[in-house]
């Protein structure tokens, strides 16, 4: 108990501790791969975020499993609810959530959780990514200019499927496949959706379901280690469809797609376990 107290004081202190990236070992059955791909996303050649307020949605997560501490991004959806990937939560016994701030380990908020707090998705699947999706709830934190939720879509009986959508993701990650820190200021870059149909010819189709949507990665730009969980958002409107997953173990200056969960997928799931309103009560979400 006074290791873990210990920890907490230390984390919302911002001092330093060696964070570890999550890591799968991943997806040896699935034969129709091209390449196994790792699940710990990090923006690779992005531009370097501003102002909080551009990016009030964005948190980041500090995961202590017991023995580790690592680090994801997520976003606020509502001042009692963070979303982020099932698999930064998997294994976590203690989440800090920091809100407010462009600086890694800065905050305006810092918030502590126990695993109770953590409502990962009942079919999540380790091995496959399948409904990498996750939900934190957090002592109810009041709105400011440097912390708001971020725009979810609302629900409805069908969604584009944003092919060929600008869109931009978000995170503190390395940013350079050879990088050996995290950013110390969040960085942001930008992409295009492709459709599953292309994004399945490099990762195969049964690690690319309907619940996924998949970025292009251009000019060996991309997303890697400590993003996982962030949000993937419409860079028109900073409304979120996406939750970053996973990208290829070549790593992320090869140009190989980057797969996020497809925020519409899991909508009404969204809505069941946290009881935020999107769009009509009564509408179907897919």
């Amino acid at each position: 108990m006074k290791s873990l107290i210990a920890l907490s004081l230390l984390l919302c202190t911002g001092l330093a501790l060696e964070i570890r990236e999550p890591r799968i070992t991943q997806r040896e059955h699935l034969a129709s791969m091209v390449q196994k791909v790792v699940a710990s996303p990090r923006i690779i050649k992005g531009k370097t975020a501003t102002a909080a307020n551009e990016f009030a949605y964005q948190a980041g997560l500090s995961l202590f499993d017991g023995e580790n501490v690592r680090f994801c991004g997520g976003s606020l959806i509502s001042n009692e609810w963070v979303l982020t990937a099932a698999h930064c939560t998997l294994t976590a016994v203690k989440v800090t959530v920091y809100l407010g701030s462009i600086t890694h380990l800065d905050y305006i908020e810092c918030l502590e959780v126990e695993k109770s707090n953590i409502i990962i998705h009942p079919t999540f699947d380790m091995e496959t990514t399948i409904n990498d999706i996750a939900l934190i709830k957090i002592p109810a934190v009041k709105y400011s200019v440097a912390i708001q939720p971020v725009s979810l879509p609302n629900c409805a009986s069908s969604y584009s499927s944003y092919v060929n959508t600008d869109v931009e993701a978000s995170g503190w990650g390395f940013t350079s496949d050879t990088s050996p820190t995290f950013s110390p200021v969040l960085q942001v870059a930008n992409f295009k959706v492709i459709s599953n149909k292309v994004c399945a010819k490099r990762y195969g189709s049964s690690g690319i379901d309907t619940g996924k949507i998949c970025t292009a990665t251009v000019n060996r730009s991309g997303v890697r280690e400590g993003d996982s969980g962030g949000p993937l958002v419409l860079a028109s409107s900073k409304l979120q469809i996406g939750i970053i997953s996973f990208f290829s173990n070549k790593g992320c200056e090869n140009d190989a797609p980057v797969v996020h969960t497809r925020v519409t997928s899991y909508l009404y799931w969204i809505r069941a376990n946290t009881g935020i309103r999107l769009g009509n009560n009564n509408c179907v979400c897919l």
